[in-house]
């Protein structure tokens, strides 16, 4: 039993052994299979200027390889990395691969340096480079044929216009809104201001504001001035403006014809057609035909808007069309309006109410 007991036990440790030989010999075949290498474009380099640093690694493609990381951009004390390119993966035969990461270093301390093996992380394992050397060379310079000069003291930067863009256009913007909000609380004082003559405009009957602004209108005597245009144009917008209030239709959105066909097609206000073709007619030559009219053209065409509004109107006692041609004609040869007090302004509206 004793001998049983010897000869299994030394079979066990002859296991062992056996395991632990070729797990060694495993590991140092493998181990021995990664390669690093480590190149310099040229042993010596001028101060300040730059050269090429390469690492290589030869390995499995098994593997996971971590390259250094160079704290502080600094190879070692003196050389530093100013750039790192990308990286290169190529593979080979038999399950390998070639990494190749490329560098940029300069120095600005002329001497002679040492560069130790650098250290690469393939898997659980360390594996080290072959070491280098560097030396940086510095200028020669002959005081006596080169003239030296003083450091430059501090200069002002160059004007950019590009520097100051931001804070101009915020200025011009700022200054843009003052202008608008300015613009807008102006126009909400004029406004408030007209709301009472407005609200007092709008409870008047449709034929006394078109009266009114007729006389406002004849007035300024804008065909004087050679103001044509601007004079037909509102009187087309204050017979528009009285014919949609009057009779309930949508005139400002009507084209001349259309609203011409509604007083054509009415009995009741074919007596008027006439007046109201001659008007609009000649307001369309005049604002896009660019025609100028003859002063009888003015003159007619105020006296047929006269006409129009008071042959129209809603009205217990109206004249008939040649007292109106009378009165209308005795109107335009007056072309000086009577002034009226603003005390009077009630009084002043009364000749235009209904009887």
């Amino acid at each position: 039993m004793q001998r049983l007991a010897k000869h299994i036990t030394m079979q066990k440790i002859v296991r062992s052994l056996f395991l632990v030989v070729m797990m060694t010999c495993t590991t140092t075949a493998f181990s021995q299979s990664v390669t690093v290498t480590a190149a310099i474009d040229s042993t010596t380099m001028p101060i300040g200027q730059q050269s090429g640093f390469h690492i290589t690694i030869n390995g499995p493609a098994s593997l996971h390889y971590t390259l250094p990381s160079f704290p502080g951009d600094s190879l070692i004390k003196g050389i530093e990395v100013v750039t790192r390119g990308h990286v290169d993966t190529t593979k080979e035969s038999n399950g390998y691969i070639k990494i190749k990461a490329n560098y940029k270093i300069t120095s600005f301390d002329s001497g002679f340096y040492y560069i130790p093996p650098i250290k690469i992380l393939a898997g659980k394992d360390t594996f080290e480079s072959n070491n280098l050397s560097l030396k940086v060379l510095t200028y020669n310079v002959d005081t006596t044929k080169h003239q030296l000069f003083d450091i430059k003291g501090v200069q002002a930067p160059p004007f950019v216009w590009a520097d100051y863009l931001l804070p101009v256009l915020l200025v011009l913007l700022i200054i843009a809104l003052g202008l608008l909000g300015w613009w807008y609380f102006r126009k909400r004082k004029q406004k408030g201001e007209l709301s009472e003559e407005e609200a007092m405009l709008a409870n008047l009957p449709p034929h006394v504001v078109a009266i009114m602004e007729l006389d406002k209108l004849k007035s300024e005597k804008l065909w004087h001035t050679g103001r044509n245009k601007e004079f037909y144009t509102r009187m087309s917008d204050i017979l528009r403006i009285y014919i949609n209030r009057r009779f309930q239709v949508d005139s400002l959105e009507m084209t001349t014809g259309e609203i011409l066909e509604l007083f054509r097609r009415d009995k009741n206000t074919q007596s008027v057609y006439q007046n109201l073709k001659q008007i609009l007619q000649l307001a369309d030559l005049v604002k896009f035909a660019k025609l100028t009219p003859l002063e009888n053209d003015n003159e007619l065409s105020m006296m047929n808007a006269y006409l129009f509004v008071n042959q129209t109107k809603k009205t217990e006692e109206v004249l008939s069309v040649e007292e109106q041609k009378e009165a209308m004609e005795e109107q335009m040869a007056d072309n000086e309006p009577k002034e009226t007090p603003k005390n009077d302004q009630e009084d002043y509206l009364k000749k235009y109410q209904q009887k």
